[in-house]
């Protein structure tokens, strides 16, 4: 039984901390929210945002503008350079991020490519809940 122990003292060890887990749950949210950009399906921010969000409402405006002038944006990654847990329980979490977006650009109709302007480290708080269908920004 001795090495039951050293099995749960080793995943210990390796196992995430709870910065860790939020930034990795926020970067799984981005990846779908940078997917919606990249394809112009605003309808995939329901798996990013809560319904109603200022967020949803901002990102889904964004691609939709976007979409009207020929184009879609490529590489809309958020990078987490640090996460912060203010508060959190099992339903919801406030957090202190900074994150950046990654080198962006636009990729147009006729296939050319405009780089966006390189994006500075921006630091927020960031309200998670977590909903019948996963976790889902608040706000």
């Amino acid at each position: 039984m001795d090495w039951l122990w050293v099995l749960i003292v080793a995943m210990r060890g390796v196992s995430p901390d709870a910065q860790d887990r939020w930034a990795s749950r926020l970067t799984d949210l981005d990846e779908v929210r940078a997917e919606a950009f990249a394809t112009a399906d605003s309808g995939l921010l329901r798996e990013v945002y809560v319904r109603g969000s200022s967020g949803l409402k901002v990102d889904a405006a964004m691609i939709a503008a976007y979409h009207r002038r020929g184009a879609r944006v490529l590489d809309a990654d958020m990078r987490v350079l640090s996460c912060r847990v203010l508060r959190a329980s099992s339903s919801r979490a406030r957090l202190d991020v900074v994150d950046r977006l990654a080198q962006a650009r636009v990729q147009w109709d006729d296939g050319s490519t405009t780089a966006l302007p390189r994006d500075q480290p921006s630091r927020r708080v960031v309200t998670l809940v977590r909903t019948s269908d996963g976790w889902r920004i608040a706000g």
